[in-house]
């Protein structure tokens, strides 16, 4: 039974393990739209990943810029899920947050071009107007592994054989629709937190910035928040 201490220090106790956004709706509806990921003790986590343990629990929104990283990486997945509808050759090798935004290192058969930004845009946001649910799934190395391959994601496959420890079994994937990611996280729950976003340019970059490997494309993008704040990002430049 998890003993919970909010962030206003209050305790609320549980009769079994609970997720955090379960946590967050049995405080508020308000608060449980609002919910990105959640803060357990000193780490940063999913809304869906389950409380075992007495733990303190902080509910991170679009307000904490922890919440605004999350929202970052997570457009980094929907561009994904919309370059694999809109180019299906295309590999996807590595998707991180970085200031302001996000990038995604792909592997594909022709230059990609501002028409293809622009396709790409549209795509997200039709994709992002879905509302559709994120789901967390933890499977073992072999099954994430014949999912990459069926899925003829070279570059899935090279990070699971060299960066992820050999006694390591469970890896997560999240599922976007029909679009599959491996990632440690965390993301957003619903893809109604994805709204505020612009793709800015597609740059050359080498597999792991090392010469010798293949050269990949980089499609860099920004999101923000709200839409405010990312028209004034957009006058600031």
């Amino acid at each position: 039974m998890p003993n919970i201490t909010l962030s206003d220090g209050s305790i609320r106790s549980y009769e079994a393990p609970i997720t955090a956004m379960e946590v967050a709706e049995s405080i508020g509806e308000g608060l449980a739209r609002a919910t990105i990921c959640a803060r357990l003790d000193d780490e940063l986590r999913d809304a869906c990943d389950l409380i075992s343990d007495d733990c303190r629990l902080e509910l991170i929104t679009d307000k904490n810029p922890d919440g605004v990283d999350v929202i970052r990486h997570s457009f980094a997945h929907l561009l994904g899920h919309a370059a694999k509808q809109l180019f299906p050759e295309i590999k996807m090798a590595i998707g991180p947050v970085i200031k302001n935004g996000f990038y995604y290192d792909v592997e594909y058969s022709r230059p990609l071009v501002l028409e293809d930004l622009e396709k790409l845009s549209q795509r997200m946001i039709k994709l992002a107007k879905d509302n559709y649910q994120i789901q967390k799934r933890w499977l073992s190395r072999k099954e994430v592994k014949a999912i990459f391959q069926s899925r003829d994601e070279d570059y899935k496959l090279e990070i699971i054989n060299s960066d992820i420890a050999d006694n390591v079994d469970l890896i997560s994937l999240y599922f976007h629709q029909e679009y599959i990611d491996m990632c440690r996280g965390p993301h957003v729950p619903n893809t109604r937190h994805l709204r505020h976003f612009k793709l800015t340019n597609v740059t050359g970059a080498y597999w792991r910035g090392k010469a010798e490997n293949a050269q990949l494309q980089r499609i860099y993008g920004v999101a923000f928040a709200s839409a405010h704040d990312l028209k004034s990002y957009e006058k600031f430049l």
